[in-house]
């Protein structure tokens, strides 16, 4: 275990952010080590890689940071470390043949970040990949392992947010059957535009058409700071949406259930974003509306207060409130 006193804390917003203590955890020992340090503390947080997270100027806690990098493919069960990057893993099972993960890639961030908001892309949820999720309790100081169902995974939630338990590992099925999905609409508009023939399509080509589109819409962390999709889709009864000053046709609006609809977030965005003040450090990037970049100047206020503003005026214009993607650490 190796402790670290006002530390910098990682993330992808090239936030300016320091925590009292940036504890790193190494091994399984590390795990049953921690106890005096939490019960001294008022406070933690687990860290990841930092890409879906809004740091204040000074966290006044702990900073906990897994670093288990193993990954071990066993009687179908693919069992791989939290701080394993999630797009390398997405290639490995590619290279491997394992089927399921192909429609993920490219998604920054760590393996154990993963289920916390069951990340989703073109179609995929992580949630249909896992068996079983390896934990350490921090209220109980014991280890656990939930589930799938126990983790109630729903749209961009799961029941391990904001919730005591200290990932280590993830048990993922690696004998799934193959199942390509290629129906989302981005992917179709690509195939169609590129003459791509369905009839032979491979999981590593899916992968590469992801890659692609990705990389012409959504601007890599590691060049522009950025946390990704800023906003979640709502849902929403349609009936309560506000059509007064935009048609129908001009949202993007699909079926959820039978009585709600889930609402395209970056649409409402852009039909509202000519109307903002703009910020000295914050700005919608230019080539996707639901994502918000800084120039690394940015503190937690200024992207708080940005987005404020970008959810007043969306519930002004259409009667619908934005919620929130990344993780504020307060």
């Amino acid at each position: 275990m190796r402790i670290e006193k006002n530390a910098l804390i990682s993330n992808s917003l090239g936030i300016n952010s320091r925590c009292k203590l940036l504890v790193n955890l190494e091994c399984n020992d590390d795990l049953y080590s921690i106890e005096d340090l939490i019960k001294a503390h008022s406070k933690y947080y687990i860290l990841g890689e930092g890409t879906n997270i809004i740091p204040p100027s000074f966290y006044d806690g702990l900073i906990l940071k897994v670093e288990f990098n193993h990954v071990n493919n066993n009687n179908n069960i693919l069992s791989v470390g939290a701080s394993y990057n999630w797009s390398d893993l997405v290639t490995f099972c590619i290279k491997e043949n394992i089927n399921g993960f192909e429609n993920l890639i490219d998604i920054p961030g760590s393996v154990g970040a993963g289920p916390i908001q069951n990340i989703g892309a073109y179609g995929a949820e992580v949630s249909r990949l896992i068996d079983s999720i390896d934990c350490f309790c921090l209220n109980s100081f014991s280890k656990k392992s939930l589930k799938n169902t126990e983790c109630h995974f729903s749209y961009r939630n799961s029941t391990l947010k904001n919730s005591h338990y200290l990932i280590y590992n993830i048990n993922f099925k690696s004998n799934l059957k193959k199942d390509i999905s290629y129906k989302y609409n981005s992917i179709q508009k690509y195939m169609t535009k590129n003459l791509v023939n369905s009839d032979n399509l491979m999981i590593e080509d899916v992968a590469k058409i992801i890659s692609i589109i990705r990389s012409e819409t959504l601007p890599n962390p590691n060049k522009i700071h950025n946390a990704g999709s800023f906003f979640k889709n709502p849902i929403i009864d349609k009936k309560l949406i506000n059509f007064n000053k935009f048609p129908e046709d001009k949202l993007i609006i699909w079926n959820y259930s039978d009585s709600l609809v889930k609402v395209g977030a970056a649409r409402l965005i852009e039909l509202i974003k000519d109307r903002l003040i703009p910020s000295k450090n914050v700005s919608i990037y230019k080539n996707h509306s639901l994502v918000l970049i800084t120039n690394g100047k940015a503190t937690q206020d200024d992207v708080l207060d940005f987005a404020s503003q970008i959810n007043q005026l969306v519930y002004e214009t259409f009667n619908i409130s934005l919620e929130i993607e990344p993780n504020i650490i307060n």
